[in-house]
């Protein structure tokens, strides 16, 4: 099996399903396939055998030699037999995105299109977000399969754009309807001492003040003093959490009273609002602590922070009565194991 200079892991799997390096002896089968499937391919003619062996030759030999090449391709397997081919595509390594490519064998389309098109999408998924940290994927694909729409839409693809009349078909323009998906990947660890200013700068952040119960501003001397005895505090949760790239996106605390209610209290960096990470936050971070205090977590939410009650109830939590907390209309949202 040829390796991938780029890639520590060759193969991918999940349950049945698997890719690995594009394999040679699949290269007639990708012929086939990809002359019967003409219509929606980027490709204006037939392949010859001539052709495929240079381009398998020339084209794909040469990727395996590079740090850094344009396209990565893969045979895709279901219990070790051949279904289809696919890749990473145009790739661009400055802004870490790649378009996916896929065909399957012409004769499995009618049946299984979406099951292969699912389970093809984990695979390469796994490679550019798990592997190669990339940021973004997408597809790039002429409105001639509107069935393929539901499947990206079920696998977490969005439709960013829609160019119109955008390609020449058999005598006809058709728009190209473009499909993505971001890396919204987190992971978290304990807030320590060097997070104190980040805190603060979150803390003071003015639409954070305005949804918190005490609204005014925090003087640096106050939250210094807070911030040190809460992170040696045994009672208290606190998480930072980062995206892909390391950046620090928000923080969560989940404080245990004298009473052993845990309160949970989430805040989000303003550069990464809207982008949906606040539900997979709370979410991370109610189960770790569930795991350790088999308890009820709670959170109080005024009744006008509507995002933030929507980001619970996505995570698990249910509305479980509306009080006035601390005198202001609230959401009382409760989790359990």
């Amino acid at each position: 099996m040829r390796s991938y200079k780029c890639l520590s892991q060759q193969i991918f799997s999940n349950e049945s399903y698997s890719i690995e390096p594009i394999r040679d002896q699949d290269k007639y089968a990708i012929l086939e396939i990809r002359n019967e499937q003409l219509y929606h391919l980027r490709q204006s003619e037939p392949l010859t055998k001539e052709n495929q062996e240079h381009y398998f030759e020339t084209v794909v030999s040469d990727l395996f030699e590079q740090e850094k090449p344009n396209q990565l391709l893969f045979s895709f397997f279901e219990n070790k037999v051949f279904i289809g081919y696919g890749g990473l595509v145009h790739i661009n390594w400055i802004d870490k995105n790649a378009e996916i490519s896929f065909v399957m064998k012409t004769e499995l389309e009618q049946q299984h299109f979406a099951k292969y098109w699912s389970n093809y999408l984990k695979l390469i998924e796994k490679v550019a977000f798990g592997e190669l940290n990339f940021h973004k994927i997408f597809t790039y694909a002429f409105d001639l399969r509107p069935h393929l729409y539901k499947v990206l839409l079920d696998c977490g693809f969005n439709e960013e754009a829609r160019l119109k009349e955008h390609c020449y078909f058999e005598n006809r323009f058709l728009d190209v309807v473009y499909h993505a998906k971001i890396n919204r990947a987190i992971s978290c660890r304990k807030a320590n001492e060097s997070d104190m200013m980040l805190y603060f700068d979150w803390a003071n952040d003015a639409t954070v003040r305005e949804n918190s119960y005490q609204s005014k501003p925090i003087t640096l001397q106050g939250h210094k003093e807070w911030f040190f005895n809460k992170i040696k505090d045994q009672d208290c949760q606190m998480l930072v959490f980062e995206n892909h790239l390391n950046q620090a996106i928000g923080q969560v605390r989940i404080q245990v009273n004298s009473d052993r209610t845990a309160v949970i209290g989430i805040s989000n960096d303003r550069e990464h609002r809207g982008k949906g990470y606040a539900a997979s936050m709370i979410a991370m971070a109610t189960d770790l602590f569930l795991k350790e205090h088999p308890q009820l977590v709670v959170a109080y939410i005024k009744t006008e922070n509507v995002a933030s009650a929507k980001a619970f109830e996505k995570a698990g939590f249910v509305l479980d009565s509306t009080i006035n907390y601390e005198g202001s209309p609230s959401y009382h949202y409760i989790k359990k194991i």
